[in-house]
């Protein structure tokens, strides 16, 4: 009986395909990994499209009358929101906000700082840093928490924001700071203030 069976399981496999050469365990990780890739792309192509989507949702919702400028998506996730206000704004403004780039330096920051501290046209001026902006995301966004943990302090930009002493000082201030080293995008605001 023992030597039947044993001939029957051989005629089986004469008729499976053989098994590719190689190491089928490292095989199979190297597929996994692979797979994690995938799916690691796949999340940050997801957090990037609910970013880009609410972007754009946020420009159809107060759309001003001419084109608004570009911000980038960075910008917009870090941007405060209110729904009395209007951004991105190209005349008027009462609040400016001055995204720096991923990759600024501590003299870059330092003399935007003081340059924006030495002008007569603005105001109020605060720092606020990448963690205080992810900060905010994270409130703004509680209802989302697999967006909130798909964005990290790091992917969030540090900014300075001022308040104009005259709203129609926003497009000198812009021209003027727009282009400076560090700088990775301006965008002002509109926003109805009570007056005391």
């Amino acid at each position: 009986m023992r030597q039947n069976l044993q001939d029957l399981f051989e005629r089986a496999l004469d008729g499976e395909p053989v098994p590719p050469p190689g190491d089928p365990v490292r095989q199979a990780m190297t597929h996994g990994r692979r797979i994690r890739r995938r799916r690691g792309l796949l999340a940050g192509a997801s957090v990037a499209a609910v970013v880009v989507a609410t972007t754009l949702a946020l420009n159809l919702t107060v759309a001003p009358d001419t084109a608004p400028p570009t911000v980038s998506a960075a910008a917009a996730a870090a941007m405060p929101t209110d729904p009395a206000c209007t951004w991105p704004v190209r005349d008027d403004a009462s609040d400016i906000s001055i995204f720096l780039v991923a990759d600024v330096t501590d003299a870059q920051r330092t003399a935007l700082y003081d340059a924006l501290r030495a002008d007569p046209a603005v105001r109020d001026l605060r720092y606020e840093s990448r963690e205080e902006a992810y900060e905010k995301f994270a409130a703004l966004w509680r209802d989302s928490p697999d967006l909130v943990a798909a964005v990290s302090p790091e992917s969030m930009p540090e900014s300075f924001r001022l308040v104009p002493a005259d709203p129609s000082d926003y497009r000198r201030l812009a021209d003027a700071f727009r282009h400076r080293a560090g700088v990775g995008d301006l965008v002002g605001r509109t926003c109805p203030r009570v007056r005391k």
